[in-house]
């Protein structure tokens, strides 16, 4: 019985490797199903600075888009961004009331000068009755179409929509499609003779709410009396029109967890509506520098993302002093750090302990570079065909463990495809990195006395370089040959 065992433990471990060598990156793929889903993330405010909230966001929301993808479902990634919205006039007001002398063309900073114009905005608003009745006057111009106001908010809009899109650049991700709180508001004003036909919604005292008291859901206003739209107007148009216009199975957004109830209610609403689709939200907790107060674009106390991004490239070309790749290892470490928490967690980010070579994502992308490094090695000084080694030679304890890991691949793709918990991909990654390392510790690979043991064993090191390379993509995090 003990040959029997060792002989199919041989077979599997055969089987697993052969089939990474012949799918390479393909492994772990999931047959195409049919289901199509739309994921929507970022969403963030024109007008307001990109903070470190909005990079937890997008890691979450791009590792998704990948893991579907993997997982087999025919994926669409969408942003919605805030556009309109009493936030912008009070940008607006601030840079007419305290920049207006300025030349805003001449500005280097923009995203900052704009998310400094808000928060001065707010202050001063909530400290002076006459500034706000200012602030007022103002906001009644822009909405019904003053023509400086308006073009004040087109150029500055545009602006942050250019900081956005340079970070998306450098963060790796882009999206298909994107919607626009500006153009939803039309629609949900032109979906209200709809919705009034809804039990559960009603006019009260001038304003147009959502009763789900019995549903124990509370009420969501939808209209506030003074006639400007709140988010649930524009979120309900957009929920169908997401069904209807990309013809979607499940609709997947990406939002921080205090949004929990709220989204609780859109769904229910447009249940109501009998518009019964599978609609998922997927939240997440909040983020902090370590050593700092919470974040809060009024206060004017947020961590900006462009601060924090190139901090961590400082912080990476200290530690590895002519790396070639510290910006790749800086954006990589961010990522991983955010991603290795639960969504359920807070996360209190520590710049230092993001770039240790330990339990990080350096120490994931070092265990990647390792392997280049060994195949680069045997590529230089042996002439063989890998393809033709033979597997049973591979029987140490270490090589069985390592090709465990390997294989729990596949399974982990369906199943974060199904939970959405995409933190167990980092998880992952440090468990094989790990198992990766015992290996290399225990095992001499590159053995000129023994070139068939020297074989088996670099083929088992290119199939730790795929699935360590697919893993670290699949959360968007760069795989570099050399550290």
């Amino acid at each position: 019985p003990g040959y029997i065992n060792f002989y199919l433990s041989n077979k599997y471990l055969q089987n697993v490797v052969g089939k990474i060598l012949a799918e390479k990156e393909l492994f772990g793929n999931l047959s195409k199903n049919k289901e199509k889903v739309i994921v929507e993330y970022s969403q963030p405010n024109t007008h307001k600075e990109f903070h470190i909230g909005h990079l937890r966001n997008v890691f979450i929301g791009n590792s998704l888009v990948n893991i579907l993808r993997k997982g087999g479902y025919g994926v669409t990634s969408a942003n919605y961004i805030g556009d309109t919205g009493t936030h912008i006039a009070k940008c607006l007001w601030g840079i007419s009331k305290f920049h207006s002398e300025e030349n805003l063309d001449q500005i280097n900073n923009k995203a900052e000068f704009l998310g400094k114009s808000y928060a001065e905005a707010v202050k001063a608003i909530s400290e002076n009755p006459d500034f706000e009745n200012e602030f007022k006057l103002l906001q009644k111009k822009f909405e019904s179409g003053d023509e400086v106001l308006v073009s004040l908010w087109e150029k500055t809009k545009q602006w942050s929509l250019d900081e956005f899109e340079k970070i998306y650049e450098e963060l790796g991700v882009n999206f298909d499609v994107y919607f626009w709180e500006s153009v939803e508001e039309l629609e949900g004003k032109a979906l209200l003779p709809e919705l009034l036909k809804v039990d559960c919604i009603q006019e009260s005292q001038g304003a147009i709410v959502a009763n789900l008291e019995e549903y124990g859901l509370g009420v969501l206003v939808l209209v506030r009396k003074d006639g400007s739209a709140l988010y649930g107007l524009k979120d309900i148009p957009l929920a169908i029109k997401k069904f209807k216009e990309y013809d979607i199975d499940k609709s997947i957004v990406v939002v921080d967890i205090r949004q929990g109830l709220y989204f609780k209610q859109i769904f229910k609403i447009l249940q109501l509506m009998g518009f019964d689709k599978d609609m998922q939200h997927v939240g997440y907790e909040f983020v902090s520098l370590k050593g700092s107060e919470s974040m809060s674009s009024r206060k004017g106390n947020i961590i900006p993302a462009r601060f924090l991004m190139d901090e961590i490239i400082k912080k990476v070309e200290d530690k590895f002093p002519g790396t070639k790749a510290a910006k790749e290892i800086g954006l990589g470490a961010l990522k991983f750090y955010m991603l290795k928490y639960s969504s359920q967690s807070k996360i209190e980010f520590d710049i230092n302990e993001a770039v240790k070579l330990e339990g990080s994502g350096p120490y994931v992308q070092y265990a990647h570079a390792r392997t280049c490094s060994i195949l680069g090695k045997a590529k230089e000084n042996f002439n063989f065909q890998l393809l033709n080694s033979n597997l049973d030679l591979l029987i140490h304890e270490k090589e069985f463990s390592l090709i465990k890991e390997l294989d729990k691949f596949p399974e982990l793709i369906a199943e974060v495809a199904n939970t959405h918990e995409v933190h167990k991909f980092p998880h992952y990654a440090m468990k094989l990195a790990d198992k990766f390392h015992s290996f290399y510790d225990a095992c001499r690979v590159i053995d000129e006395g023994n070139i068939e043991l020297t074989k088996a064993r670099l083929m088992l090191v290119l199939s730790t370089r795929i699935v360590l390379g697919e893993t670290l993509r699949l959360i968007g995090v760069s795989a570099p040959e050399k550290m």
